[in-house]
C-alpha cells in the first residue's frame, strides 16, 4: 500500500513535467490555446511573398502646403566683346595713291597745254578734289582767226554715309572758237578778230543722293540733279535743270522699278524760241532665270514745246538669253522716248552754230527696234553685233545759216528721219598690259523732207590700242575711218529762156583716213614725259562744210604725281 502510494505520487510528478514541456513547446510556435475533441492534426497555413518593393498603407497620410519665396536679386554679369577683324587677303597690299598729278606741255601751231589735278587720298567718310585744264592754239595754218581756246575748272566732293552717299560737283569752262569756215566764193577781207569770235561761258552743278544698295529686300532709290547756266558773246543765254530719279524693288525674283525724269529748258536769243519741257516715267518689271531675263514696261512722256504740250506712249521690252554662259547671249529689245537737245548739247558737237537765230526742240525716238548677239570667244576676246530700226521725229541736222552773208555759221534744221543702224564691237584685253578696241558702224538715213541726213556720215570704223612695257613705256594708237557726208547747198544756173534758177543741192565731203600715235615714258613712278602725234597722214580734211581741220601736229610734256 505504501509502495503504490509512492508510485502513484512519480507518475502524477512525470505528468506535471511532460504538461509543463509541452505547455512550453507549445508556446514557441503558437500562442494560441487548441482545445481539440478529436485527435490533434495540425497544418501548416499558406506562406506568402513579400513584394520586392513593400509598400505602407497610410490610411492617415497628411500632405503639407509649401509656400515658395523669390528674392529678387539683379546678378551683375560682365562680358566683354571681341572685335572680329576683317578677312584680309595676304599677298595684295593696297596700290599706293598719289594725291594729284601736274601736267604741262607744249606743241605746233603754238598749242600750249596745263592740267592739274588733286583728289583726297582713301577715306571711308568723304571723297574731295579739283581738277583744272587750259589747252589752246593759234590755229590752222595758212587759215586766219582759226585759233582756239578750252578752259575747264571743276571741284567735287562725296560724303560716305552707312546707307546713302551724297555727291556734289562744280563746274566752269570758258570755250573761244572763231567762224573762220567761209565759202569759196566768200572772201571777205576780216581785219577784226572779234568779228569772228565766239566765247561761251558755261557754269554748272551737279548734286546726286544714291542709296548704298545692299539688301536685296529693301527698296533702292537715287535722285540726280543738273543744272547749268550758259552764256555767249551774242548775248544768247540758256538755263536748264534736269532731274533723274529711280525707284525699285525686289520680290522674289521680279524687279519692280519705276524711272522718273524732268528736264527744263529756257533758251533767250533773237527768235526767243527755245522753251522745252519733258516729264517722263517709265515703269518696267524685270525677271532673271537661270538661262534668260526678261524685261517689259512702258515709257509715258510729255512733251512741251513753247506752250505746245503732246503725249507720247512707247511700249518697252528686251529678252535675253543665255545659250552658252556668258559665251554667246542673244537679245531682243524695244524701246523708245524723247531725247533731250540744248544749246549745250548743240554747241559740243558743233561750235560753229549761230547762237542768236537757234531754234530748239527735242527729238522724238518714236521707237527703237533691236535685236543682237554679244558674248566671249575667249577669256581675252569679247564681242556685240547688232541691228536697230529707228523712227526720229525733229533730228537735228547741221546747214550753213544762208541768212547770213559770209555764210560762216550753221544753223539747225529738224526732219523726221528713219535710221537703219549695224554695229559690231571687238574687244581683246590681257591684264593691263595690252588692249585693243575695234568698232564698226553703219547708218542708213532716210529723211523724209531734206534730200540728205546733213553732215551724218555713213560709215565710222575706229580701231584704239594701248601697249604698257614693262610698265616703263606706254603705247597708244588711234585709227579711225569716217566715210563721206554731205552738206547741203544751193546751185544757180540760167536756163535757156535766161531765168535764174536756183537749186538745192548735196555737196559731198570727202571721207577720211587718219591716225594718232602717242608715247609715254615713265622715268620713275612720279615723273614721266609724253609726246602725241596727230593726222600722222597730214590729210585736211572737213569735219564741217568750208571748216579743214589741223593737219599733222606734235604735242609733247612732262607729267609729275604728287
Amino acid at each position: 500500500m505504501k509502495k503504490n502510494k509512492k508510485h502513484s505520487i512519480f507518475i502524477r510528478m512525470f505528468a506535471t513535467f511532460l504538461l509543463a514541456s509541452t505547455s512550453s513547446f507549445a508556446q514557441k510556435l503558437d500562442t494560441t490555446t487548441i482545445v481539440t475533441i478529436k485527435p490533434y492534426d495540425p497544418v501548416l497555413s499558406d506562406a506568402f511573398k513579400i513584394k520586392e518593393h513593400p509598400s505602407i498603407q497610410d490610411t492617415d497620410k497628411v500632405i503639407p502646403k509649401l509656400s515658395y519665396t523669390f528674392i529678387n536679386k539683379q546678378v551683375p554679369v560682365d562680358f566683354q566683346v571681341e572685335n572680329i577683324l576683317p578677312a584680309k587677303i595676304k599677298g595684295e597690299p593696297l596700290v599706293k595713291l598719289y594725291r594729284g598729278y601736274a601736267k604741262v606741255g607744249f606743241g605746233s601751231q603754238t598749242t600750249p597745254l596745263a592740267e592739274l589735278y588733286f583728289n583726297s587720298q582713301r577715306s571711308k567718310n568723304y571723297s574731295y578734289g579739283f581738277f583744272g585744264k587750259h589747252q589752246s592754239s593759234t590755229g590752222i595754218k595758212n587759215i586766219d582767226y582759226s585759233g582756239y581756246s578750252d578752259n575747264h575748272l571743276s571741284l567735287f566732293g562725296k560724303r560716305f554715309l552707312k546707307d546713302f552717299t551724297l555727291s556734289t560737283k562744280l563746274n566752269f569752262d570758258r570755250n573761244v572758237v572763231h567762224y573762220y569756215g567761209f565759202p569759196e566764193q566768200v572772201q571777205p577781207e576780216i581785219t577784226n578778230e572779234k568779228a569772228l569770235r565766239q566765247r561761251l561761258t558755261k557754269f554748272g552743278a551737279n548734286a546726286a543722293f544714291t542709296r548704298n544698295f545692299t539688301d536685296s529686300a529693301q527698296f533702292d532709290y537715287n535722285v540726280d540733279v543738273n543744272y547749268h547756266h550758259i552764256f555767249d558773246i551774242n548775248n544768247a543765254e540758256e538755263n536748264n535743270l534736269r532731274v533723274d530719279g529711280s525707284l525699285s524693288k525686289y520680290h522674289k525674283r521680279e524687279l519692280y522699278a519705276i524711272d522718273a525724269e524732268v528736264n527744263y529748258n529756257n533758251l533767250n536769243n533773237v527768235v526767243d524760241f527755245g522753251n522745252t519741257l519733258i516729264v517722263g516715267l517709265r515703269p518696267h518689271i524685270s525677271t532673271t532665270a537661270k538661262h534668260w531675263q526678261f524685261k517689259v514696261g512702258l515709257g509715258l512722256y510729255i512733251n512741251q514745246s513753247d506752250s505746245v504740250s503732246k503725249f507720247h506712249f512707247y511700249p518697252e521690252a528686251e529678252f535675253k538669253l543665255n545659250v552658252v554662259e556668258n559665251i554667246l547671249i542673244p537679245y531682243v529689245g524695244i524701246k523708245g522716248g524723247i531725247l533731250a537737245n540744248n544749246l549745250n548739247s548743240y554747241f559740243y558737237e558743233n561750235p560753229f552754230i549761230n547762237t542768236k537765230t537757234l531754234a530748239v526742240a527735242n527729238t522724238n525716238q518714236k521707237y527703237n527696234i533691236y535685236i543682237g548677239i554679244r558674248g566671249s570667244l575667249s577669256k581675252h576676246i569679247t564681242f556685240n553685233t547688232s541691228f536697230s530700226r529707228q523712227k526720229l521725229e525733229t533730228l537735228p541736222l547741221y546747214t550753213k545759216d544762208f541768212s547770213n552773208v559770209l555764210e560762216n555759221q550753221f544753223t539747225v534744221l529738224y526732219d523726221t528721219v528713219s535710221l537703219n543702224q549695224i554695229s559690231g564691237e571687238l574687244a581683246y584685253q590681257k591684264l593691263e598690259k595690252f588692249k585693243l578696241l575695234l568698232r564698226g558702224d553703219y547708218f542708213g538715213y532716210d529723211p523724209k523732207n531734206e534730200l540728205k541726213a546733213w553732215h551724218k556720215p555713213d560709215m565710222k570704223i575706229s580701231l584704239s590700242g594701248i601697249y604698257d612695257l614693262g610698265d616703263k613705256i606706254i603705247v597708244r594708237a588711234d585709227f579711225f575711218f569716217i566715210s563721206k557726208q554731205y552738206a547741203k547747198a544751193f546751185k544757180t544756173v540760167t536756163d535757156a529762156s535766161g531765168v535764174i534758177v536756183t537749186t538745192e543741192e548735196a555737196k559731198e565731203l570727202k571721207g577720211v583716213f587718219d591716225a594718232n600715235l602717242g608715247l609715254e615714258y615713265r622715268y620713275t613712278k612720279k615723273l614721266s614725259a609724253f609726246i602725241n602725234f596727230n593726222n600722222i597722214g597730214a590729210v585736211r580734211y572737213q569735219k564741217f562744210q568750208d571748216y579743214p581741220t589741223q593737219r599733222f601736229n606734235v604735242l609733247g610734256g612732262l607729267t609729275y604725281s604728287f
